[in-house]
């Protein structure tokens, strides 16, 4: 990408930039139009109105010309009340996504080892290879169960380092088995970054009990999924008050508004509601998966998220074009994923939207 220069020398903007950002691409999500939205993990159900204007009510009477707190520390008070930890063991921020990028800014620099079981969500890798880093892959097995043996090993030979897991797991809706966490802090120098962005509708413990006692321990936790808060943008990370010192280090400031924050602590006052939309889920989660096994070449993944993982006899990105353009029903076609070659991804929705999504792959099959 050549221009000409004020002093007439021809300038490649490319040379300004890191080797590893020039390998890369920017992060996509499929933004098609759709009557049916069920490609993004999303809650199919909003904040109540009556809620939303308690909300907006008080936000009003905030400065909005004055900066919020350069950490949040509201929120962190009210998680060390709900977990009973340190307050220092929380950092809010504008999201999950932008922890992610905070640990591995702490941790990782040219050559560092990052241990990354496969598949998983893009973003991790994406991020350690930005910083350099060496990244270690240990694929899942035939059923795309994390492979924990393999990883123990991988783990114990890294001295320092990252290892970062998501479990659930997106794409494939797999958690590690209850006590492999805890087994892994006692084998390994490295950080591990578990992401439990889908905890609430896992069988598993959330293991931020376990930051009391192992330092190299860092949960990631969001709003997004469970509270239906994917639009305003709040996520936090629990890990013992001496490792929660170091990453603050790298922390951007003032990245949590005073909108995000007071609607999470509003939320948590609500956990009744939310309780009660995870059980619909899981129970529709049921449901949904039970009926697509009752269809002729259809396959599906056990998750313990509220999406899953499905094949059929046709090519994912067939299905997901047909999907999309003769019923408008919008997935997630994830078969550039290692390992997953067939599949197609599908986040359970509201009783009409399920249904819908059930007739429409029926009708998608049938004309084949």
């Amino acid at each position: 990408m050549l221009f000409q220069s004020a002093l007439g020398k021809k300038v490649d903007i490319k040379d300004n930039f890191r080797k590893s950002v020039l390998e890369l691409s920017p992060y996509n999500v499929s933004g098609h139009p759709a009557k049916i939205k069920l490609n993004q993990n999303e809650s199919p159900f909003d904040i109540p109105v009556e809620l939303k204007k308690e909300i907006i009510d008080e936000f009003i009477r905030i400065n909005w010309n004055r900066y919020p707190e350069v950490f949040s520390s509201n929120l962190p008070k009210r998680f060390a009340e709900i977990y009973g930890l340190p307050v220092k063991s929380f950092i809010v921020a504008n999201g999950s996504n932008e922890l992610i990028y905070t640990v591995a800014m702490s941790i990782v620099k040219d050559g560092t080892d990052v241990l990354i079981p496969q598949p998983t969500f893009y973003l991790f890798e994406k991020v350690v290879r930005i910083l350099g880093g060496n990244v270690l892959k240990v694929f899942a097995d035939a059923e795309l169960n994390f492979d924990e043996p393999k990883i123990l090993n991988t783990a114990r030979a890294m001295k320092s380092g990252l290892i970062i897991i998501g479990s659930p797991s997106n794409p494939t809706g797999k958690s590690v088995k209850s006590g492999f966490i805890e087994k892994l802090l006692g084998s390994t120098n490295a950080i591990v970054l578990l992401d439990e962005a889908y905890i609430e509708f896992s069988p598993n413990e959330s293991a931020i009990g376990l930051t009391k006692s192992h330092k190299n321990l860092v949960v990631l936790r969001t709003f997004s999924k469970a509270f239906s808060l994917a639009g305003l943008r709040i996520g936090y990370l629990a890990a013992h008050p001496d490792t929660t010192y170091e990453i603050l280090k790298v922390k951007i400031p003032f990245t949590v508004n005073p909108l995000s924050e007071f609607t999470a602590i509003k939320l948590l006052e609500h956990r009744g509601l939310f309780s009660e939309r995870i059980d619909f889920l899981k129970r529709q989660m049921t449901k949904m998966t039970g009926e697509l096994k009752k269809m002729s070449g259809v396959s599906v993944v056990q998750s313990d998220s509220n999406f899953f993982l499905f094949s059929t006899s046709l090519p994912a990105p067939r299905v997901f074009e047909e999907l999309l353009e003769r019923n408008s029903v919008l997935v997630r076609d994830v078969s550039s994923y290692p390992m997953l070659g067939d599949y197609l991804r599908v986040n359970v929705g509201t009783d009409e939207e399920s249904a819908y999504f059930i007739d429409s792959l029926k009708a998608c099959l049938a004309a084949g």
